[in-house]
């Protein structure tokens, strides 16, 4: 099982990109900045390791400033592919991550996320 538990943190909720856009788009490099800072803290923060895949995700990301007009399951993206690079998870995809349970709520910024092995 990997938990972590962050305070303070800011997440970008996933842009579609091109892949020239994302050097020239100001929100697209502002996503990828915040996708490297959130993979730093994971590595920094992060606690446990993964044995066996497939894994649940499970827990919260509460935010102060949280965007009214962007999907959650954006907020979600994003987490999925900090964890991707920060090289806790091997890919996003089906094969190493099945559904789990999380919400995104407006509060004083936190995260908390388990990943936690079904088999």
């Amino acid at each position: 099982m990997f938990y972590v538990e962050i305070k303070s943190i800011e997440v970008i909720p996933y842009v579609r990109m091109t892949t020239r856009g994302k050097f020239f788009k100001k929100r697209a490099i502002k996503y990828i900045e915040n996708q490297n800072h959130l993979a730093w803290l994971f590595r920094i923060h992060g606690k446990g390791t993964i044995k066996n895949y497939p894994v649940k995700l499970v827990g919260f990301l509460k935010l102060k400033n949280l965007r009214t007009n962007a999907d959650w399951d954006n907020y979600l993206k994003a987490l999925q592919d900090a964890l991707v690079k920060a090289g806790i998870l091997p890919s996003d995809c089906v094969k190493y991550l099945k559904g789990g349970n999380f919400s995104v709520q407006k509060g004083e910024n936190q995260l908390k996320l388990f990943l936690i092995e079904i088999s």
